[in-house]
């Protein structure tokens, strides 16, 4: 059996320090002495497939690179794979819990819309992000965070404040309209139509669940 010298007691099992003093042990360590069983390291199962598909991602992006070097023409478009898949492993390590799937949604949206924008500002300004990307990422949100909730049957707490703000956010599309941002107006009247009407079941069906949500959040 382990010992302390110094605080003069014996430690059954198989500590590695003195568990007053912290101090080393002498003597032999006696493994049936141990009082808790040894716990083996949890291993996640999908470890493996996302080790497999991050180096699927480098072979890609080493690929691209080395048949953009090789046949130099149409430009550097390998920065473009690149940085289309750093942005992917960007959205997905955004994602940090999956079990709060409102919360992970709402944190894509801005994320994508943010990334949108900024691909669509650096690569001149063509407009399809206004055009296309936010207005269908919105009102693609808003009907899967619905969706879910109902097929989930999530409490208003758990849902409502996400779609609530997706959807504020989504009356914008509005204005892209008015003032003739967009070329292309269908995805953004959807968009708002989405909006208004989410907005109005909420109101109208979750008012008093939500308003109480915001106080709890708010401490008000």
């Amino acid at each position: 059996m382990l010992y302390c010298k110094k605080c003069n007691i014996r430690a059954a099992g198989t500590p590695k320090n003195c568990p007053l003093c912290q101090g080393d042990l002498a003597g032999t360590p006696d493994e049936s002495g141990n009082v808790f069983p040894v716990i083996p390291p949890v291993v996640s199962p999908y470890r493996t497939l996302i080790n497999l598909i991050a180096f699927g991602t480098v072979i890609a992006a080493a690929a691209s690179i080395a048949v953009n070097i090789s046949v130099p023409f149409g430009g550097w478009w390998s920065l473009f794979v690149v940085a289309g898949l750093g942005s992917l492993w960007l959205s997905f390590l955004l994602i940090n819990k999956w079990k709060n799937i409102p919360k992970n949604i709402f944190k894509q949206v801005i994320f994508i819309s943010v990334l949108a924008l900024a691909w669509d500002f650096f690569t001149g300004f063509n407009g399809w992000s206004l055009n296309f990307v936010l207005p269908i990422l919105f009102s693609f949100a808003m009907v899967a965070l619905a969706v879910y909730a109902k097929i989930m049957k999530l409490g208003v707490e758990d849902y409502t404040l996400y779609l609530l703000i997706i959807s504020v956010m989504g009356v914008f599309s509005l204005l892209l309209i008015l003032f003739d941002v967009v070329t292309i107006v269908y995805p953004a009247a959807v968009c708002f139509a989405l909006s208004v009407i989410s907005i109005g079941s909420i109101l109208l069906f979750e008012g008093k669940a939500l308003w109480k949500e915001l106080q709890r959040r708010l401490h008000l």
